[in-house]
């Protein structure tokens, strides 16, 4: 094993998912790749205006009034994006200060898609997700990261449960 992805979301559970891929990856000397996808699909929505016109990326797309778009006109790169890569950044640093070999990989898309292509691109050996415990309303609703990563069934995954991403 040489290549471990390790999709980065923010939540309490990282910290733990993190230390599972540390010690993986010192066990077996692999190189640590962090991910932080932002979700287009979360990004906040504003009115469209009644008339486009070319160029506006509105016009295009034939929206009219009362229809709601994800901020028009902005390339995935200028999203807005609160947290922002620095973290990801400075945690991959932490990475190398102890030893580690890490990467640093910023996507914008859905989520699972983007894991997905990058675990391919990578040939990655092992996927490492950590299990938020949400119930089964909300993954019907919302769907899970875990579960969309887990059905491709491309790479191998390793699932940390948050109670143990806790500790």
């Amino acid at each position: 094993m040489k290549t471990i992805l390790v999709p980065i979301d923010f939540s309490s559970a990282m910290a733990g998912v993190v230390a599972q891929a540390r010690e993986l990856a010192r066990a077996c000397d692999a190189e640590l790749h962090l991910v932080h996808v932002r979700d287009l699909a979360s990004l906040p929505a504003y009115p469209a205006p009644a008339v486009g016109f070319p160029g506006m990326g509105v016009a295009e797309m034939g929206v009219t009034g009362g229809v709601t778009m994800a901020v028009p006109g902005l390339l995935p790169e200028e999203m807005p994006n609160e947290k922002g890569p620095d973290r990801v950044i400075a945690l991959a640093e932490e990475l190398r200060h102890q030893g580690l070999r890490a990467s640093v990989h910023e996507r914008a898309g859905a989520v699972v898609e983007e894991i997905l292509k990058l675990a391919d691109e990578l040939s990655a050996d092992l996927i490492v997700l950590g299990s938020h415990g949400h119930g089964s309303v909300y993954n019907l609703l919302v769907g899970s990261v875990t579960e969309g990563v887990i059905k491709a069934g491309r790479h191998p995954v390793l699932l940390v449960p948050i109670a143990v991403a806790a500790k």
